[in-house]
């Protein structure tokens, strides 16, 4: 699982297009998409993290997201308390929520907070600080204490991944669209559209 939730973070900071794009014109997409998410996260108050900000375009819609600023250095026993973890820019069919900006915070219950993998509830709040909808979360500890350096070569790195999701009949398949969140001491996986994916990540 830790190879693929890697592999997702090549993902991060581009923009996959529906149909062929210039250089120039993707890099311009980007650029406004993440200058927007910004302008966004500081009429709402918030610090985000610039330098992790990704971006997805494809027929599923668009997506652009990236973690609050601080969030690195949150430990997951605070998951029990309830955890701003990213800042996200949704605009989908299959989302299921209106197109706009929203703060993700995740929960988890404290009797499930443990090193290794479990499930958690991250809620979209709008600009006027509505929940709007609740998404499954899967989280993996890998040690309940913060440490110095990251396993994976930065203390933070933020991912989209885009998925085709079958049900256990495999007679339907659903699109969704994940935001990876990988610290030196844990992995948070968001599913923004609100499928179930438990079987593929292996909980």
């Amino acid at each position: 699982m830790r190879s693929s939730l890697v592999a997702a973070l090549l993902l991060s900071g581009s923009a996959f297009a529906a149909e062929p794009r210039s250089a120039t014109t993707t890099a311009t997409a980007c650029t406004d998409s993440k200058t927007q998410l910004l302008q966004a996260a500081k009429e709402q108050g918030l610090v985000i993290n610039e330098e992790q900000i990704g971006t997805l375009s494809s027929d599923t819609g668009n997506i652009v997201a990236t973690s609050i600023a601080g969030f690195e250095k949150i430990p997951d026993t605070a998951y029990a308390q309830g955890v701003d973890v990213a800042f996200v820019y949704i605009d989908s069919p299959d989302a299921g929520v209106p197109a706009g900006y929203y703060r993700v915070k995740v929960r988890a219950n404290p009797e499930d907070i443990q090193v290794g993998k479990y499930k958690a509830v991250a809620t979209l709040i709008d600009a006027t600080g509505k929940e709007v909808a609740q998404r499954a979360t899967r989280i993996e500890t890998f040690s309940q204490e913060a440490t110095k350096s990251a396993r994976y070569g930065s203390p933070m790195n933020v991912g989209i991944q885009q998925q085709t999701i079958r049900d256990y009949n495999l007679t339907r398949f659903f699109k969704t669209v994940t935001v990876i969140l990988i610290r030196p001491w844990g992995t948070t996986v968001i599913d923004l559209f609100g499928v179930d994916y438990s079987d593929y990540y292996g909980f």
